[in-house]
């Protein structure tokens, strides 16, 4: 613990955060879980259901954003009803998309393989379109940092950083530069005109040997799950001051909130639910195994596995005021035939959960299948 101390200090001096003690953030990280232990007890923010618009949107990568063909999905996107677009801020590399002024970022040099120079620039682009952008910031798996400053990474039983399946990617959720440097982000795009922060990776790992990782806090005290929400309620807050919409990204399995899920992600939705405006889930069918919740082959059944996880997450979070959009499959991995129909289903299935919009994923950002399935459910209703 002396040697992680003192790289906390050397962190600080680095970054000229703060003239406190070496034991500053080690202290800030017991206090933050203290915290955490009672966060279940206060109410949420939540904006009014009525005051988050429907959004049809689809994620677009930062390159993809960066380059001509930007505005040529911009175009395609609106045609088929769309209203979205969800872009890279900070992805699951580490990799900040655009010049950050941000400590952290400077120091890690994580702006350095960015594709967007003028971020704002393409922001005001999509808004001509009357599109909103919404900015994807990858929470705590974060290659570049973990490697390049192991005192914020997970920390593993037998020594030195730990690693998920042998790679250094994964910070310790509990530590406040870790949760700052995010904050930090976010508050950035708002200047950059963003109109919506979506945290991801907002977890704990869930892969790999995860029984040996250790954090900043006693887990025999506070569970995960409390640190992820206390984290989520100061994030919250802190950019509901500045006008930001916050949304999260969920594991879609988390709609069925198996207790081993909740250990091991600290992602528990009643308690999220009462800190964000909108709730991401994840539920792409081809993700599921055969058999899965009685589903013979969820990758071709779209219409059923979409319904019956919207309809069992929307009994986790009831009594809150949260807004549900879900993530929509838009490739063909696992698909028997993925078609415009595929995309249909997917989307009345939405409707009939009572979702309020919804995003397309496609890794690529190859939409023509996905536009024709939205041109035509729109065109229908």
């Amino acid at each position: 613990m002396g040697v992680r101390t003192a790289l906390f200090g050397a962190l600080m001096t680095t970054l000229g955060l703060t003239g406190a003690p070496i034991m500053a953030q080690e202290s800030q990280s017991k206090m933050i879980a203290a915290k955490a232990r009672t966060i279940g007890d206060v109410s949420g923010v939540t904006q009014d259901a009525a005051t988050v618009p429907p959004l049809r949107g689809i994620y677009v990568t930062a390159t993809s954003m960066a380059l001509p063909r930007f505005e040529t999905l911009l175009k395609n996107l609106k045609a088929a009803g769309g209203n979205l677009i969800v872009f890279d801020a900070k992805d699951e590399g580490g990799i900040v998309s655009y010049p950050s002024e941000v400590a952290l970022a400077r120091t890690v040099k994580a702006s350095a393989a960015g594709p967007l120079r003028d971020l704002k620039a393409r922001v005001q682009l999509a808004h001509r379109y009357g599109i909103q952008v919404a900015g994807r910031v990858v929470c705590f798996h974060d290659p570049i940092v973990a490697q390049k400053l192991p005192s914020l990474a997970a920390r593993s039983i037998k020594g030195g950083p730990w690693k998920e399946l042998g790679r250094q990617s994964w910070l310790d959720p509990s530590l406040p530069a870790c949760q700052d440097y995010n904050i930090d982000l976010a508050k950035e795009l708002v200047k950059a005109g963003v109109d919506e922060v979506q945290f991801d990776y907002i977890r704990f790992p869930a892969m790999g040997d995860t029984q040996n990782a250790r954090y900043a806090f006693d887990e025999s005290r506070t569970p995960k799950h409390a640190i992820i929400t206390a984290f989520l309620k100061r994030a919250h807050e802190t950019l509901h001051r500045l006008g930001m919409r916050v949304s999260i990204d969920v594991y879609g399995i988390m709609a069925w909130a198996m207790d081993i899920d909740v250990r091991i992600t600290g992602q528990r939705l009643s308690d999220l639910a009462r800190h964000t405006d909108v709730l991401c889930p994840m539920l792409y069918p081809s993700h599921f195994n055969d058999g899965f919740a009685g589903i013979a082959r969820p990758a071709n059944a779209p219409y059923q596995f979409m319904f019956k996880g919207l309809t069992l997450l929307n009994d986790r979070v009831a009594g809150t005021s949260v807004v549900v959009r879900p993530w929509m499959q838009a490739m063909p991995y696992k698909v028997s035939r993925f078609d415009a129909r595929y995309i249909v289903e997917q989307l009345r299935a939405g409707s009939d959960a009572r979702a309020t919009g919804y995003m397309m994923w496609n890794a690529h950002n190859r939409y023509d299948v996905a536009f024709a399935g939205m041109r035509a459910y729109h065109a229908a209703r």
